[in-house]
């Protein structure tokens, strides 16, 4: 088999979302452009036709799943018509080792052309190191990487048929294909072979303990337009034009965002599992203000998906900074939104930067003087330099713990940015001023539309030209969106 999908080697989450997107003719100028190739390939002349064969190979095939599914398929199927052929060529040489000694010495000194392809067809092993059990390991730790990179590819792969096939890779035994075999020889195992056999089945059973207890899953390939809606979400997240004079600050930052999509939001607790406008905004004045995070110790409450935390870890990336005063955690106290967030750093390259854990808005006092917010396993944590929070606020209750939650949260002389829909898009939020009065918090609220003109809102595009939070669940054409500076004074 020579498909250029087994010169891939996948490297990161990121990589195989792009191939995602590219197989269904969705894909975006997102750097890097080009696709790992194997090893041996690195040096050779014709290196660069190998990486479009494999981008053509990636390309509009109605999902990754489908190429990677078929050459799984043939690879299996050849090697099960290779092991069934040797099986009848290791009795028919077993045979011959009965012959009379004579006989065998003549056989062992003909050098005719007839009796060299005779020997050369008829080896003692039925699979060890044969090119098909070659060829089939390949496909099979491609599978396996795809798999442990990207959950979402791992169950469309399942639906569209690859668990059948590794189930009759699990269900292969030997001596039965031995017994079957069109030979009065019997003749026992060589250990060599056993082996092979198992490392194979250990990989299918790798790639099945991925899946958890979806194993195997019926075959039921996933519609275009289902695939198309689970892909990430693609924003070029970008300073207000103008704003920054700065080259390193004028720099886009391409962010991939999952959704939750294996689970349907039923809850106001789920309301993380999609993005919401105020991120794209908050991620927007994030890029235009680097000074704001640079060098500052960052907390993202309610990161929901984590685009503003992710826009935020991506200026600490292009400035090259990695040292432990200059992260970000995002939190949230929806676990499958945590990780799914946690997925989503991964995504981007970006576990140097960013860190997630659990936060309750609803277990923070809003008396902690000197700052300290407890995490999701009680313990206070150490206060920090700025929090950023984007659509946290969904009814009353939660103006009250957003603004404890900050409060406690940030160091004194820490500083607080928070957006938000209006009141008239999200109830609670007429509240939020009032509760931070409350605690001992100083607020400055300005509208989105008088800050830079209105630019926030278009600066972050995604994808077929379109604004970034036109991708978003709960955005409506003029809404109004509210920005709130928090500061917390020096005692």
């Amino acid at each position: 088999m020579d498909s250029p999908l087994l010169r891939w080697d996948v490297s990161s989450p990121r990589e195989v979302a792009l191939a995602r997107m590219k197989a269904l003719g969705t894909s975006v100028a997102v750097p890097p452009s080009t696709f790992s190739l194997r090893a041996e390939s690195e040096n050779n002349e014709n290196n660069a036709d190998r990486q479009e064969e494999l981008s053509t190979a990636l390309s509009d095939t109605d999902g990754l799943a489908v190429p990677l599914t078929s050459i799984l398929s043939s690879a299996y199927d050849e090697w099960l018509r290779s092991a069934r052929v040797r099986c009848k060529q290791v009795g028919l040489h077993i045979m011959t080792e009965g012959l009379h000694e004579e006989k065998k010495d003549d056989v062992e000194h003909d050098n005719s052309p007839a009796a060299a392809s005779s020997s050369a067809s008829t080896t003692k092993f039925i699979v060890h190191e044969t090119q098909a059990t070659n060829c089939l390991r390949q496909v099979l730790q491609l599978h396996t990487k795809v798999c442990q990179l990207d959950s979402t590819l791992a169950e469309e792969l399942g639906r569209e048929g690859s668990h059948a096939v590794l189930a009759k890779l699990i269900r292969f035994d030997m001596q039965s294909e031995i017994d079957m075999a069109d030979s009065i020889a019997s003749f026992n195992i060589e250990e060599e072979d056993a082996d092979a056999v198992m490392e194979l089945q250990d990989l299918a059973c790798e790639i099945a303990a991925i899946c958890g207890g979806s194993f195997p899953m019926k075959v039921a390939p996933f519609t275009l337009d289902a695939l198309r809606s689970r892909l990430p979400l693609h924003f070029i997240v970008s300073s207000v034009p103008g704003h920054n004079t700065s080259t390193l600050d004028c720099q886009q930052h391409h962010i991939l965002i999952h959704q939750v999509t294996a689970r349907r939001q039923g809850a106001q607790e789920d309301v993380g599992f999609v993005m919401w406008p105020s991120a794209v905004v908050l991620a927007s004045w994030v890029a235009s203000n680097p000074s704001k995070v640079l060098g500052k110790r960052c907390l993202e409450i309610g990161s929901g998906c984590g685009l503003t935390g992710l826009a935020t870890a991506a200026i600490f990336a292009a400035h090259r900074v990695k040292d432990e005063e200059s992260q970000i955690i995002l939190t949230d106290f929806n676990e499958t939104v945590l990780q799914n967030a946690d997925r989503n750093i991964h995504l981007n390259d970006l576990g140097g930067c960013a860190a997630t854990t659990l936060c309750d808005f609803y277990e923070q006092t809003g008396t902690n003087v000197d700052g300290g917010w407890i995490d999701g396993s009680r313990t206070t944590k150490e206060p920090v330099d700025v929090v950023l929070a984007a659509d946290v606020i969904c009814k009353p209750e939660d103006a009250v713990a957003a603004a404890n939650t900050i409060y406690d949260a940030l160091r004194p002389g820490g500083h607080a940015y928070v957006i938000s829909g209006s009141a008239k898009h999200r109830f609670g939020v007429d509240r939020f001023k009032d509760e931070c009065d409350i605690v001992g918090l100083k607020v400055e609220i300005s509208n989105i539309s008088d800050i830079y003109d209105g630019a926030l809102v278009s600066s972050s595009q995604g994808e077929d030209g379109r604004r970034g939070i036109e991708q978003c669940s709960g955005y409506v054409d003029g809404m109004t969106l509210s920005f709130f500076h928090v500061t917390k004074p020096r005692t």
